[in-house]
């Protein structure tokens, strides 16, 4: 009798090693995709921050924290308070689905010329998406913004 409990723990103990894995795994970096079709419409994050991606792959944005942002190849705009801006969106990578989105600014709002760009990683796929500006490799999440309530995902 001791010899069978002694191999059915000895058994449960890579299954359950095996499932707390996994478990860590989903709770921990990004947690899907997302298609062209599924990241267009009206994002939100907290103080007003708004990010609107156009089906014709432009984007605008208004309210974000300018600490929100990590921008390539160049400083954060000049001035104080929050970011305004357009420009272009697309997914990032060879597949119809992305975790990243990319931002590529044009010259207006709080941007004087067109050399900005900046990435969102998808935080959460599904029925409540979460996009995140990722802005400090020592944290898992920068800013978030959340699909409107209300707006459908546009899956065609």
């Amino acid at each position: 009798m001791k010899i069978l409990r002694g191999c059915a723990i000895a058994a449960a103990v890579p299954v359950l090693l095996l499932g707390g894995l996994f478990a860590l795994d989903s709770c921990t970096g990004p947690s899907g995709e997302l298609t062209a079709q599924e990241a267009a419409g009206v994002w939100k994050g907290s103080g007003g921050g708004r990010v609107v991606f156009a089906d014709d792959g432009t984007f605008t944005m208004s309210g974000i924290p300018r600490s929100a942002v990590e921008f390539s190849f160049i400083d954060s705009p000049p001035g104080q308070g929050n970011l305004s801006g357009r420009g272009e969106w697309n997914l990032r990578g060879d597949n119809d689905r992305s975790g990243t989105i990319e931002l590529s600014f044009a010259a207006a709002g709080s941007f004087s010329d067109d050399s900005a760009s900046t990435l969102l990683q998808v935080e959460k796929a599904g029925d409540r998406p979460k996009l995140y500006f990722d802005t400090n490799p020592d944290k898992e999440y920068g800013y978030t913004i959340r699909r409107e309530a209300g707006e459908p995902l546009r899956i065609r």
